[in-house]
């Protein structure tokens, strides 16, 4: 059994189980596959939120079966702060990269002069 059905399910158990499908909880059980205690939920949550089963014609709205709004706290950023912040962190990346190709490059510069100044060492026999 899925964890959440889609509205298209939610939508043919509400159809299916009403007095115009008249199906059983079992009968639609076995056409969606569903548990009958996910059906009988989905079913009283349609009617719950303005679904009536005995009107003609049978009117099925997304706001009858759409999922509730999640529990617990909401989101502190907007979908646009976040692109900034993740847009300022790839910035600060890439200048901290460059940083540490330069200091690279200064350190291979370095030991160039160490080597040149070995090179150009002279001992004392050589000056006389």
């Amino acid at each position: 059994m899925p964890a959440n059905t889609d509205i298209a399910t939610r939508a043919l158990v509400v159809t299916l189980k009403s007095p115009f499908g008249g199906k059983t909880t079992a009968e639609v059980a076995e056409i969606t596959g569903l548990l009958p205690c996910a059906i009988n939920r989905i079913y009283a949550r349609a009617i719950e939120r303005g679904f009536d089963p005995n009107h003609r014609p049978l009117i099925v709205r997304d706001e009858f079966l759409c999922d509730a709004q999640r529990s617990g706290r909401p989101k502190k950023q907007t979908d646009e702060a976040r692109i900034n912040t993740i847009a300022k962190r790839a910035q600060r990346e890439r200048r901290r990269d460059f940083s540490h190709y330069c200091m690279a490059n200064t350190q291979e510069s370095w030991v160039q002069e160490d080597k040149t100044d070995e090179e150009a060492w002279t001992d004392e026999k050589d000056e006389k």
